[in-house]
């Protein structure tokens, strides 16, 4: 198939994308509660003649290409998540957020969208395709549950190789990773309630407080990566929230942290938990309280990128785009539920810059984060790439 057709035939479809782009950022949902949007997808999908249909309460599959006649036909699947974030609005666009406090707020949005202009480029050559090509609108990404909730429902038994990307703004438009290898980080969730004995803050000899043994804990915390982690392997740790007390004058008695530890392998994971749990122990004694710690390992593996796939995915897509805008990317901290696909068929997740670097960067998760609408062109070119390279 000539690059030169590839390419006229996804900018003919390029405005409606950015047009469904505004259409999705409008009605952002949380996580499992999607309606509006899996109704958008489908009816989109409906126009084009693309049957689709539900395995979850949210989200949608697809097919387009040739069915199975005898035996197993090779195919390829591609996803995009389809959930929002409990995020205010602030950017000012014409086309923000309907629902107030909910926010596309890590390009979502974007995401859909090019999935279903490359659905509408594809149903046109369908007749032509090397291999059927299965696509997935994953609802409940951003609470680690979606990916595996399809998986635990089949939706890979079909499958040899699954692509996905994510839009980040602090890359800038136009620079693209495509590597083998470690892309984002394993993720884990873990919870500690320091336990000490209340009482009024004029008498504090009376009581054991647990807003200073929690303060405590989260100083100490700062050394395990820092002291502990060789500087050379990556390793964070960080607690993002932090609840005692509810009177001014009154000693807590309990107090809640919430936090994350991010990294690539089990062994420093292993490092990691051992950590926690060792210094919430030691803090609480040494404050005359207790610690109790729940560990949520592996939220979800690392993305690894297969390495087959990565070259000849990135070959072909070197041919569609500017081959300068391939660049290196360095593996991120952040986690992706992607990569538990790739625990199951060879996998590849490509990293899309979508910053305009003549504006301010907000990073995803802002209640500014935008997405520089040249970046949905890239995201489109590598879903066909992942397609039409076979």
């Amino acid at each position: 198939m000539e690059y030169s057709r590839i390419r006229q035939e996804a900018d003919r479809v390029l405005d409606r994308v950015v047009s469904m782009y505004h259409d999705l950022h409008r009605i952002p949902e949380l996580s499992l509660e999607e309606y509006e949007t899996t109704e958008y997808i489908r009816e989109r999908l409906k126009e084009m003649d693309i049957d689709s249909f539900q395995l979850d309460r949210t989200g949608c599959v697809a097919y387009i290409g040739p069915e199975p006649v005898e035996g197993h036909i090779k195919t390829v699947a591609l996803r995009a998540d389809i959930d929002g974030l409990p995020v205010l609005e602030e950017t000012g666009l014409p086309f923000a957020s309907c629902h107030e406090g909910k926010m596309h707020a890590c390009g979502h949005d974007g995401h859909t969208a090019s999935l279903l202009g490359a659905a509408m480029v594809l149903k046109k050559m369908e007749n032509e395709l090397p291999v059927r090509v299965k696509l997935i609108f994953q609802a409940s990404e951003e609470n680690t549950l979606g990916a595996c909730r399809l998986l635990d429902k089949g939706v890979l038994d079909d499958v040899d190789e699954i692509f996905g990307l994510h839009l980040f703004s602090d890359i800038p438009t136009g620079t693209i990773s495509l590597e083998e290898g470690p892309r984002m980080a394993r993720t884990e969730k873990f919870e500690v309630v320091f336990t000490g004995k209340g009482g009024h803050g004029a008498k504090p000899h009376l009581a054991v407080d647990a807003t200073v043994m929690a303060a405590a804990f989260v100083m100490d915390l700062q050394t395990l990566v820092s002291r502990e982690i060789d500087p050379r392997d990556a390793a964070v740790v960080s607690i993002g929230s932090f609840q005692s007390g509810n009177q001014y004058n009154v000693i807590s008695q309990e107090a809640v942290l919430e936090g994350t530890s991010r990294c690539y392998t089990d062994e420093i994971s292993n490092h990691l938990e051992e950590g926690i749990r060792r210094k919430a122990d030691s803090v609480a004694a040494s404050f005359r309280g207790q610690a109790r710690v729940t560990y949520q390992s592996r939220c979800h593996p690392p993305v690894f990128n297969d390495g087959r796939l990565t070259e000849r995915i990135l070959g072909f897509a070197k041919n569609l785009l500017d081959p300068d805008r391939f660049k290196k990317v360095k593996p991120l901290m952040g986690g992706e539920d992607f990569s538990w696909y790739q625990t199951k068929v060879p996998g590849v997740f490509a990293l899309v810059g979508c910053g305009n670097p003549d504006q301010p960067v907000w990073q995803n998760h802002h209640g500014r984060f935008t997405i520089d609408e040249p970046a949905l062109r890239d995201a489109l070119m590598l879903h066909l790439s992942a397609v039409l390279s076979v």
